[in-house]
């Protein structure tokens, strides 16, 4: 997942190639690679990709600081998915 995500931040969102190769811990925020536009176009992405849906409470920068912290949520997500689906 981790490796999905993190190719299309680079190929996608990235506008400063000094940034690359973009390790999994870098902050997006910080590096200015997520901004309002970019984090919405990465949150179809994920829904597309993945089968989840991400509410407005979960725009949260804690969860998409990272290619990590990208990973942590959408992990989160599908197991709530999992759970509600088996539940």
């Amino acid at each position: 997942m981790e490796t999905v995500i993190n190719d299309y931040v680079s190929r996608e969102l990235v506008q400063d190639r000094t940034l690359l190769p973009l390790a999994d811990d870098t902050s997006l925020l910080e590096t200015g690679v997520l901004d309002s536009l970019s984090l919405l176009r990465l949150v179809v992405f994920l829904e597309e990709l993945f089968g989840i849906g991400v509410g407005d409470a979960d725009l949260l920068p804690e969860n998409f600081s990272s290619v990590n912290a990208i990973c942590a949520y959408v992990r989160a997500r599908e197991a709530q998915k999992q759970e509600a689906t088996h539940g």
